[in-house]
């Protein structure tokens, strides 16, 4: 904690520059792996947004600072919105491949019970035949 609080420079950057940065640039890698890994553009929203964050090291006046808290509100309401449809739009997907995977083993039943019946006829039509 006393890394965090040492070096504190103004009310609306409680971290020094440095540890700042660092934190940026994670945020900034990890956004960026899972937007390459799941295609989901909130996660570039989401991003940008921790990186606004840096502004207030170099700007802490109250046109600034306001504008970060609209340019942050925008990019969150845009990345929750985004999200609910990514997730929406994977729930269908999943729902569809259900659907399917549940047709297929119906249709492996239903052919599995025609080729038993067929065994069926062809071994009682085997012992007919011997009889006549």
């Amino acid at each position: 904690m006393e890394i965090l609080s040492r070096g504190m420079q103004n009310v609306y950057t409680p971290m020094p520059l440095g540890v700042h940065f660092i934190f940026c640039l994670i945020a900034t890698l990890l956004y960026l792996v899972q937007f390459y890994r799941k295609g989901s553009w909130h996660y570039i929203l989401l991003m940008a947004a921790v990186d606004l964050t840096f502004i207030t090291q170099f700007w802490t006046s109250h046109f600034a600072i306001w504008t970060l808290a609209v340019s942050e509100a925008a990019l969150l309401i845009g990345a929750a919105v985004l999200s609910y449809r990514y997730n929406k739009a994977v729930k269908a997907v999943r729902q569809k491949l259900f659907e399917e995977e549940k047709k297929a083993a119906i249709k492996a039943k239903l052919m599995q019970r025609i080729k038993e019946e067929e065994d069926k006829e062809l071994v009682d039509n085997a012992f007919k035949d011997g009889e006549e």
